[in-house]
């Protein structure tokens, strides 16, 4: 049976996530390249990756081959929209992790690309293909409480957690763009699809208040973990800096507040050091609630009403990405073996970007944002 090409730019965690998943599950899908600046990323990849598996000095090398019918993006941000122009330029289906591009004139690139070229593209949005946010999804869609009128959602991370990012190239937006669009964007988009609108307005407020020089005796304040790993420092990536004394240009608390076209309001809040981590949705409807948190995998639901009672709708499905990888895996092993247009694509990566460059305009310059600025110069211009 005709095989399907899959070359690999970056093969950093969250791609070999992904791609270790896809080579279990079809054995026509051949992950046959790969190129990574870093040599532990490539030795970590070959010793996961099924052989023969060739390691390429160049990234255009891998869009040059005539074995390569889809491209897995998972480079640093400030890469991609180089990488992903080139590769539908190219001819080739793209698989690109989040977020889209880390400012409004390369998501518009890209999005201009990918009009003119006729490939396939999912944005790795693993959320949206967990169980517990398509079950979400099921209800509002159904009626369940109504209409939407308000919501609030979150993303507050385990102190280890916002210490990997604070030490971690993802501290620096010239390499990762903002906190909000490289690590919220799941949850912008997420509020996008659920309320199905887009952002009309914003405004934001927000902070660098804990990962700073003074607060680093909080490292020994608390101690190490039974592995004898320092408080924050837990988590290992590619770059290990002291989450408190590292350069950095990126926030570690924020707030955010949207209104929408279809006139529903949502406001978010995230935490790089939280004692209660969550990742919480509470969705008010004209008929009912909704109060939902991944990380524990609860959706409760309950219709407004005198004797009515809160009902357990959870799927079973919990965590940091709520079982949605495997899902993502399935469904894109399905678009490369049948080309089948993937569920969550170009639009859904624009959106989110997006309304997370109005967010944090709103914060910069604290002021009400008119997103509607943004729409018109990507869509009208």
């Amino acid at each position: 049976m005709e095989t399907v090409g899959v070359g690999m730019i970056g093969a950093g965690s969250m791609g070999m996530v992904i791609a270790e998943k896809l080579a279990e599950l079809n054995p026509r899908i051949k992950i046959n390249s790969i190129y990574d600046p870093d040599q532990r990323s490539i030795d970590n990849a070959l010793n996961i990756l099924p052989p023969p598996v060739t390691v390429h000095d160049d990234y255009k090398s891998i869009l040059n081959s005539p074995h390569t019918d889809w491209v897995m993006i998972s480079s640093w941000n400030c890469y991609h929209k180089e990488q992903v122009i080139a590769s539908f330029e190219a001819g080739k289906n793209v698989f690109c992790q989040k977020p889209l591009a880390v400012n409004l004139e390369e998501c518009k690139e890209i999005y201009e690309s990918h009009k003119k070229h006729n490939s396939l593209f999912n944005i790795g949005f693993t959320l949206r293909y967990s169980p517990h946010y398509r079950k979400i999804k099921e209800l509002i869609d159904d009626g369940a409480i109504g209409y939407i009128v308000s919501m609030e959602f979150n993303e507050t991370l385990d102190f280890n957690h916002g210490g990997y990012i604070m030490g971690d190239w993802r501290r620096l937006q010239k390499y990762a763009g903002t906190h909000l669009l490289e690590k919220c964007c799941h949850d912008i988009d997420l509020a996008n699809w659920i309320i199905n609108s887009r952002a009309k307005r914003a405004a934001s407020f927000g902070g660098l208040n804990f990962f700073i020089p003074e607060n680093e005796h909080h490292i020994d304040r608390i101690g190490k973990d039974q592995n004898g790993k320092p408080a924050y420092s837990t988590w290992f990536g590619l770059i290990n800096e002291n989450p408190f004394t590292s350069e950095k240009d990126i926030v570690d608390n924020q707030i955010a507040i949207l209104e929408y076209e279809n006139g529903v309001r949502a406001s978010f809040h995230t935490n790089c050091n939280a004692g209660i981590p969550e990742r919480r949705m509470y969705i008010l409807g004209s008929e009912g609630a909704i109060r939902a948190d991944v990380l524990t995998g609860i959706i409760e639901l309950k219709r407004i009403g005198f004797d009515t009672k809160i009902i357990d709708k959870s799927t079973g499905a919990s965590g940091g990405h709520g079982d949605g990888d495997d899902v993502l895996a399935r469904e894109l092993a399905d678009s490369m073996i049948n080309n089948s247009v993937p569920a969550v694509g170009i639009e859904a990566g624009l959106l989110s970007s997006v309304t997370s460059f109005a967010i944090d305009e709103a914060m910069n310059t604290g002021t009400v944002i008119d997103i509607e600025k943004y729409w018109s110069h990507i869509f009208d211009d």
